[in-house]
């Protein structure tokens, strides 16, 4: 259904389209040429030297890594292409750029091609260092080499606008900036490989390149010109409500953050990218932006575990304080409406199995023989040679939970904890109890994942059976109605 959606759009009129528009693709070049969004493609480096590369330079003010492209003759012109099939309306869309020229000063530099790199037809700076829609107008402003450049071009109605650093500069009746030909492959910084002259090219850093179906309006340039990191035109905002602020274990509603503990939120636009932390963190320190996702509580940064369209899993900063807190979620710069919801100084839960409706702990024997959970609860006998049982009296157990409060020697959240004899245990005041036998925990603290505590005890004389595991730490109890199995 999505492709032909896609399809459709593709034979309709200009005049059908919505004439707002709507951000399709964001390149931050943060060490990839990929796009923010995954519905977008990713862009394609034209590199014959091997000397492109992706460095830090001094952008607005602000340090920003950016992609250079060392272009040095006709055959070795570097830059880069975009396809824009599925992408764009080809007969009404908006390009906005942040670039420098780094070479070939008072030259021929092209910026932007739609011909397949066949024809001048295109967007160029000339010798002058005036903006140019080759061999049908020239603008008035000036951009030299050196300072980057904002840089937006919209077609639209058969009319193309060049707008520089936020000011219009050209606008011009012509359709030759239509995507005509058939692959729609548009080219930036790369002059032609045939026609009449292919030497009208210089070497580049870009710091920002987003793609927009339909047309830009001159107030959402300007906008963009002014904080082009940081802004939401175009984009869809993430939106949450308060109960879409879940306790990352249960999933419940109430109470659900907590210093260092595990937390959800459940909405939409939440994130362009479907993936978990792993291989984003900084040394032992969990990321506080994951797929251009960042969650603030507070104004403070969470770190971030995991992201989707519709679902974050994320672990509250220290500096949440019992009350009311404020959470916002960031997507790629676009900001949600800020929610309140509740926080508490210790949130303790047991990680649960999906299955069962979350009836039964996450927990292992402390040999790693076992997965404790009922036999048939995952249709199969054992997992990766793990055997699925329920625990037997006398086992040693591990359950896995959240929110359990500072440790000794304490840890910020979000990090790895390392290794130490003795580990990081509580050092809250606990009470665990199985069923109706009071047990007395072997040990509970952190374990070697962020974020994740251990309980570790010994299962008492017991039937056969499935037994609520509740603990308790400073007065603050998890929540009842999980289980962990147990058979003579």
């Amino acid at each position: 259904m999505k492709i032909s959606i896609c399809v459709a759009a593709l034979l309709l009129p200009a005049a059908l389209y919505s004439q707002s528009a709507a951000l399709v693709a964001t390149y931050n070049f943060q060490n990839s040429l990929n796009a923010a969004q995954s519905s977008a493609p990713a862009l394609t480096a034209v590199n014959p030297r091997g000397t492109n590369s992706f460095l830090t330079d001094t952008v607005l003010g602000q340090q920003r890594t950016v992609y250079d492209m060392q272009s040095l003759n006709p055959g070795q012109n570097a830059g880069l292409s975009l396809n824009t099939t599925n992408l764009v309306n080809p007969n009404a869309y908006s390009f906005e750029m942040l670039f420098a020229f780094t070479d070939r000063p008072n030259s021929w530099r092209r910026v932007f091609d739609n011909q397949n790199r066949t024809s001048d037809r295109g967007l160029y700076i000339n010798p002058s260092n005036r903006w140019e829609f080759s061999r049908l107008t020239t603008g008035t402003a000036t951009s030299p080499n050196g300072p980057y450049i904002h840089m937006v071009l919209t077609v639209s109605d058969g009319r193309a606008r060049l707008y520089i650093n936020g000011t219009l500069d050209i606008n011009l009746l012509t359709t030759s900036m239509n995507l005509t030909t058939p692959d729609r492959v548009v080219n930036f910084f790369l002059d032609n490989t045939t026609d009449t002259s292919t030497t009208d090219f210089a070497s580049a850093r870009v710091a920002l390149l987003r793609a927009y179906t339909n047309a830009l309006s001159d107030s959402e340039v300007r906008d963009l010109a002014a904080n082009p990191f940081s802004n939401s035109v175009g984009a869809t905002a993430p939106s949450f409500t308060a109960a879409g602020v879940r306790n990352g274990a249960t999933f419940s509603e109430n109470t659900p953050i907590a210093p260092g503990a595990f937390f959800s939120i459940l909405g939409s636009a939440l994130s362009d990218v479907t993936s978990d932390w792993t291989g984003r963190f900084d040394g032992s320190n969990a990321p506080t932006t994951l797929n251009g996702t960042r969650v603030l509580i507070n104004d403070r940064p969470a770190f971030i575990s995991f992201t989707s369209p519709g679902q974050i899993n994320a672990i509250a900063p220290d500096t949440i304080v019992p009350g009311n807190v404020s959470i916002v979620v960031e997507r790629n710069g676009v900001r949600s409406t800020a929610v309140t919801a509740q926080a508490r100084a210790l949130n303790p839960a047991f990680f649960t199995y999906d299955q069962r409706n979350r009836r039964f702990i996450a927990a292992l024997t402390a040999d790693n023989s076992a997965y404790i959970a009922p036999a048939d609860l995952f249709g199969v006998t054992s997992i990766n040679g793990i055997a699925v049982r329920p625990a037997r009296p006398g086992d040693f157990v591990i359950a896995y939970g959240m929110g359990m409060g500072q440790t000794n020697p304490n840890l910020p959240a979000g990090t790895i904890p390392p290794a130490r004899d003795g580990g990081h245990p509580v050092s809250g005041t606990v009470n665990l109890r199985l069923g109706t036998a009071t047990l007395n925990p072997l040990y509970v603290g952190l374990s070697s994942f962020a974020g994740v505590y251990i309980v570790g005890f010994q299962v008492p004389p017991m039937a056969t059976g499935d037994y609520e595991l509740q603990i308790t730490i400073n007065g603050t109890s998890s929540p009842t109605g999980v289980v962990i199995p147990v058979v003579q």
